[in-house]
């Protein structure tokens, strides 16, 4: 017998053992188990005791690992674990050889709860002979208790020869509906459908579904339309397809669809019913099949909320983002998914499905249709569903049936959607104007126990070390200089009743301010979203003008002249350029455009405007595009990124600020449409947390893990909606306000609590767990939330600018009102929020202004005549009166 016949005889003798019967078992209740095992790294002792093996954590990367054992080759397995963690967390598995340690590609990680003991299972490939297991528990502090580890078989179903469907067949002669975009013609069998957008053929139905059961451990399929044509009913609107088949085993199915179409979009209803009990594995419930017939395989984009976002012909489950199992997203966890909507765009038109979320259904989605060979591409909607663990991501069958009690309906209510588009972006307002985004979460707290959490993140956390502040805690982020965590506290100050906690803001604030030096201080910062403020409240607003000047300067020498700005691999470290299909992207780009144009609005330097303006008319170039490469110091630059959208949406509403054309504007709100499609607007699990989280990246980091898809990193998000609320000053017609809003209820739910865990109390997590509803390291200091936050409550914002008359534009530390243009100059209020003296700066004056008046009365100003910069320095609310200039 050959090699291969014998590993696949093996595998095949192993499938049938019983699920329970081990493979490989530590029992770490018996002392032996416990000394096979090593303490590795920051793990100051295992000890062995009646609950199982005592892991003692001394630091913040702790691991163990286990003896060689060997395994059937071929074989998929579980892995099953018994933990008991004090803080919770995400655990780690790692599995090697001698030859090949651990790394990353070879390991799998799940979420522990805190406090009693959890039962793990999860799914791992084959693994060979000598293989060893590494252990890294949850948490960096404490003992964990492991009770067992144990591999088990993991069958599989296999999947039928999938029949390929007909492209042409005969459909009812109805007409379209007057001024109905979307048309749909029923034909004689389930599934038999075409839909045209616009008058023009777009998508097919799968007529031949199959419906697999189990039936005595055997495996059935059933051909629906076997029976052979059917016509379908019309009632009214309705156009219902109806179909009766008896399966070998004595079930009678029941299989109805109904279409009633409306203006953009078609709703369907499909019901499945079977007589008798049925071990279900696979019943497809709605399947489209986009350019099959038409336009084939090709497309201008596809988008699969929360895991694809395709450009011109690139091909789903790819893996230029992802390298591995989790690049196969044919299938995913239900929970991965931001909003229900797939669709596919070409050729000026698109077609899509809009569906009701619910656990017991799961989607389907393949660009081109690799499963069907239908010639197009592939969606659907399929029962059972998938919750991550129930089926191997990006299988169509799940790895036990599930019963379906006989009489009992299924039930699945979507819309196939259609309309006309350079992109998929219309796509994507249609389902937020079907489907308004829901109310913000609950955050939990009122303005003032928030002001009292996210006091102890700048107070009593791990971020903080004699008056510097780190980034994030823990890992290799240093204490340093942060001038925006001294404005910040001193924000936080004002706001908070409590005045013993206001005396240790001031305190803490002037200790930060102190390492600050003068010419850094719109520089030094730790968080994520950042304002010109620090300068206006403790410096010199001029100075500040020059140095922001000579720095965005700078950056505009990074660029070609054309415009161009290429990425560059560096010396020691991957290559994440290389699996895109150019050496630039939108998102890298973008951010380096905005960091001009923010100098350019700030200093009101002429030239730096000139400079700024003509990058952003470059960025044209990535116009109907998709956003993607902005984090690149981590995540490949072919993936799709919210950072990327934030960062565009930011740099055209600066342009739209320092022209007023209306091209920015729109620029700005397609780049904020790409971005919804990261955010949830569904609630993906049933536990508190999760609505309005942010996905960050349609991939991975380094292509293998952290896989960031259904996994929120909401600093990402909140540099987002720190965009779209600029957006939304000037579009308040759109969802803006509600997204960000959102954002930041979610980002205060997933904030650590005060108390529970010191070192992290009122900081933000870097990620969140959805199903174990678990806080990932690194947690991030507190600055990139409290601007949304600060919104979220109706508080005074902490920074604020208004384009004003002339091209003159004005910054001040709290919100800028009542502006106005006069017979000869303008006028405007601000609302300073700091107690003592404070800076307003004017910049982009052509001449000395003839008059300046501060509530009526002369000011402390200074004019710099080669900078048009106007800075006043004035307390509390100030109305300004500027003549001439």
């Amino acid at each position: 017998m050959s090699a291969s016949r014998l590993a696949t005889s093996l595998t095949l003798a192993c499938v049938a053992l019983s699920a329970h019967a081990a493979v490989v078992r530590f029992d770490f209740r018996h002392p032996q188990s416990v000394r096979d095992w090593q303490a590795q790294h920051d793990v100051t002792s295992l000890s062995a005791t009646s609950e199982g093996m005592a892991i003692r954590i001394g630091g913040s990367d702790p691991y163990i690992a286990g003896p060689a054992r060997d395994y059937l080759p071929g074989l998929p397995l579980w892995l099953h674990l018994r933990v008991k963690s004090p803080s919770g967390g995400m655990g780690q598995v790692f599995w090697f050889s001698a030859r090949k340690g651990p790394n990353e590609g070879d390991s799998v990680r799940f979420p522990v709860s805190a406090g009693g003991w959890a039962d793990v299972r999860v799914p791992i490939p084959p693994l060979g002979k000598a293989t060893r297991l590494r252990f890294d528990p949850p948490g960096d502090h404490g003992t964990v208790t492991l009770a067992l580890i144990e591999v088990t078989p993991r069958p599989t179903w296999k999947q039928p020869a999938w029949p390929r469907p007909p492209t042409a067949f005969r459909t009812e002669d109805n007409q379209r509906r007057p001024g109905a975009t979307v048309d749909v013609r029923v034909g004689e069998t389930v599934g038999a459908f075409t839909v045209s957008v616009d008058g023009k053929p777009m998508a097919i139905g799968h007529s031949r579904p199959l419906i697999g059961y189990v039936v005595g451990g055997k495996q059935r399929w059933l051909d629906v339309n076997r029976a052979g044509p059917m016509w379908p009913k019309r009632s009214g609107g309705f156009t219902v397809a109806l179909r009766v088949v008896k399966d070998p085993d004595g079930g009678v199915w029941t299989i109805t669809q109904s279409f009633n179409p409306f203006n953009g979009y078609v709703d369907v209803s499909t019901t499945v019913s079977c007589t008798r009990d049925r071990d279900v594995l696979y019943v497809p419930m709605l399947t489209l099949l986009p350019g099959a017939g038409s336009f084939g395989t090709h497309k201008t984009q596809a988008l699969f909320s929360g895991l694809e976002y395709l450009d011109k012909d690139e091909p789903s489950s790819s893996q230029k983002d992802i390298i591995g199992p989790g690049a196969n997203r044919r299938v995913p966890d239900t929970a991965k998914i931001t909003q229900p909507l797939m669709v596919v765009q070409h050729d000026g038109r698109y077609v899509g499905l809009i569906w009701k979320p619910s656990p017991e259904f799961c989607a389907v989605f393949d660009s081109p249709d690799r499963t069907f060979h239908s010639g197009g591409h592939a969606m659907g909607i399929l029962y059972p569903g998938s919750n991550g663990s129930d089926r191997e991501e990006g299988r169509l069958l799940p790895y036990a049936p599930r019963r379906l009690v006989a009489g009992r309906k299924i039930v699945l209510e979507a819309k196939i959607i259609g309309g006309k588009g350079d992109s998929v972006v219309p796509s994507i307002q249609q389902y937020v104007a079907m489907n308004p985004p829901p109310a913000p979460p609950s955050a939990g707290f009122d303005w003032n126990r928030y002001v009292t959490l996210t006091s102890a993140g700048w107070l009593d956390s791990g971020i903080r070390a004699d008056g510097l502040y780190a980034h994030a805690y823990p890992g290799q982020f240093k204490p340093q200089p942060a001038a925006d965590a001294a404005v910040w506290m001193e924000y936080l100050a004002r706001q908070t009743g409590d005045t013993v906690l206001a005396a240790r803001l001031k305190q803490a604030s002037a200790e930060a301010l102190a390492h600050v030096r003068a010419n850094e201080l719109n520089n030094a910062g730790v968080g994520h979203v950042r304002y010109p403020v620090p300068a206006l409240v403790y410096g010199d607003a001029l100075s500040s003008v020059r140095d922001a000047a000579r720095d965005a300067k700078d950056v505009v020498g990074r660029f070609t002249p054309e415009g161009t700005f290429l990425y560059r691999a560096p010396v020691d470290g991957p290559d994440l350029g290389r699996t895109h299909f150019s050496k630039e992207a939108n998102g890298l780009t973008a951010e380096r455009v905005l960091a001009v144009l923010k100098a350019a609005e700030y200093s009101g330097d002429p030239a730096l405007r000139k400079d700024g303006l003509r990058l952003l008319d470059a960025l044209g170039k990535f116009a109907n595009t998709v956003p993607r490469g902005a984090q690149t110091w981590e995540v490949p630059l072919h993936t799709p990124d919210i950072l990327a959208s934030a960062n565009l949406v930011k740099a055209y509403v600066i342009g739209y600020e320092l022209t007023g054309e209306p091209r920015y504007l729109d620029e700005a709100r397609y780049w904020a449409w790409t971005g919804v499609p990261f955010v949830y607007l569904v609630r993906p699990v049933d536990h508190p947390v999760g609505l309005y989280g942010t996905i960050a990246v349609f991939g991975a980091t380094q292509w293998v893990a952290p896989n960031w898809m259904g996994l929120p990193v909401q600093w990402c998000g909140l540099v987002y909606a720190d965009a779209i609320a600029d957006l939304a000053r000037y579009d308040a017609a759109g969802p803006w306000k509600r997204i960000v809003d959102g954002i930041a209820a979610s980002g205060i739910q997933q904030t650590h609590p005060l108390k529970a865990d010191p070192k992290r109390q009122g900081l933000l997590p870097d990620s969140f767990n959805l199903r174990g509803q678990i806080r990932n390291d690194v947690a991030i200091n507190p600055a990139t939330l409290l601007p949304s936050a600060a919104r979220l409550y109706g508080r005074p914002p902490v920074y604020d600018r208004h384009a004003l008359a002339n091209g003159a534009i004005a910054h001040a530390p709290g919100p800028i009102s009542n502006a106005r243009e006069t017979a000869d100059g303008f006028t405007f209020t601000v609302n300073g929020w700091p107690r003592g003296p404070y800076q307003i700066l004017i910049v982009g004056l052509k001449a000395h202004p003839r008059k300046v008046l501060v509530n009526g009365g002369d000011p402390d100003a200074i004019f710099d005549s080669r900078l048009g910069a106007l800075a006043i320095r004035t307390t509390g609310n100030a109305i300004v009166q500027i003549t001439g200039g």
